[in-house]
């Protein structure tokens, strides 16, 4: 990795939205809710059902996805429907990609320096 590249990780403060996004998607319940919502809009009882979780634990989930930009809500009456944002997934994509895109690795064996 160059030197460069190396500093750019460093002071880059898209790194700590990285690692915080990252945060929110650690859970298995909320990629499951993206992967779930990634087929286009859900009320909140589709959620439930098709994760077998139960009603508090969902809006949980969904809520913190709200908060955070993953999910776009509104409501319709009495019920709530919620959405991918793409376009904040697609920033959270980008910063990966600009730093861990596997394609971008350098696995190639180097010289070691002395530290």
């Amino acid at each position: 990795m160059k030197a460069t590249r190396v500093t750019k990780c460093k002071d880059d403060p898209r790194i700590i939205e990285l690692a915080e996004a990252l945060k929110i998607l650690s859970d298995p319940n909320r990629l499951r809710i993206m992967c779930f919502l990634s087929q286009g809009e859900k009320c909140v009882c589709e959620v439930e059902r098709e994760l077998d979780i139960s009603q508090q634990l969902s809006s949980h989930h969904l809520n913190v996805l709200r908060e955070t930009g993953f999910l776009k809500g509104r409501k319709e009456g009495t019920w709530s429907y919620y959405s991918v944002d793409r376009q904040f997934l697609k920033r959270v994509d980008d910063i990966f990609s600009a730093y861990l895109d596997y394609r971008r690795v350098d696995s190639r064996p180097k010289q070691r320096a002395s530290c």
